[in-house]
């Protein structure tokens, strides 16, 4: 199978809690897989998905991620897989930053974020 060069290129993404950046991301958008950056007391916005399925690893920092009702208390090393349609979302509750590897599996676009509720109005 042959990538192409545009779907391996790194791409940093700010947002009001922190960046990420695409480390794969194919023109199917079938897979993708990139780096979380969520700053000390940052904090991403309740939300699902409908076309995909998220897994979470933990690098390094502390956080919380609660999964519909059920907070999650998540640190290095530690996982967890977030289905179509679950409620999400995590919150950097240490002081260093908290670092997350996301690979996405089904229709991966960034259309696909229902936002319930938002820290910072989005």
């Amino acid at each position: 199978m042959t990538v192409s060069n545009k779907s391996i290129n790194p791409m940093l993404i700010e947002k009001p809690w922190g960046y990420y950046t695409d480390i794969y991301r194919p023109d199917d958008k079938k897979v993708v897989f990139k780096q979380i950056v969520v700053d000390p007391d940052g904090q991403l916005s309740n939300q699902f998905h409908k076309k995909r399925t998220e897994f979470w690893y933990i690098v390094s920092g502390e956080g919380v991620v609660t999964v519909e009702d059920f907070d999650i208390y998540v640190s290095d090393d530690d996982h967890l897989l977030i289905k179509p349609l679950e409620r999400h979302m995590v919150k950097n509750i240490g002081v260093e930053p908290l670092v997350i590897y996301e690979t996405q599996v089904g229709e991966c676009d960034e259309d696909d974020i229902v936002r319930l509720s938002d820290k910072y109005g989005r």
